[in-house]
C-alpha cells in the first residue's frame, strides 16, 4: 500500500515517479477519495516539484479516468483505478 505522510495543516504528501506523456500524472483513486472524505489538501511530489490539489480540485479537475482496475502488488486483495491530472507545479514565489 502506498504509504502516505499527513501532516497537522491536513495535507496529505503523496510522491509519483513519472510524468505521463500527455503532461498528466496518475493517482490513486483510493488515495483521492481518501483526501476527499477528509478534506485534506493533496501535495503530489514530482522530482522534487509540488503541485498542491484541494479536495474540491481533486473532485472537478481530473482529466482521465480510465475504466481498467489494478491490483495492488504490495497489499493482496486491494484494487485502485488511475485517476489522471494535469500537472501543473506550484509556482515558488521569490
Amino acid at each position: 500500500m502506498l504509504k502516505h505522510k499527513t501532516k497537522e495543516n491536513k495535507i496529505m504528501e503523496y510522491p509519483v515517479k513519472k510524468l505521463e506523456n500527455d503532461g498528466t500524472i496518475m493517482l490513486r483513486d483510493y488515495s483521492i477519495k481518501d483526501c476527499i472524505t477528509k478534506n485534506e489538501n493533496m501535495k503530489v511530489i514530482l522530482s522534487g516539484d509540488v503541485m498542491t490539489l484541494t479536495p474540491e480540485e481533486l473532485k472537478t479537475k481530473y482529466v482521465s479516468r480510465p475504466s481498467r482496475t489494478y491490483e495492488s502488488k504490495f497489499d493482496k486483495g486491494l484494487s485502485y483505478k488511475l485517476i489522471g491530472y494535469d500537472w501543473n507545479p506550484d509556482e515558488i514565489e521569490l
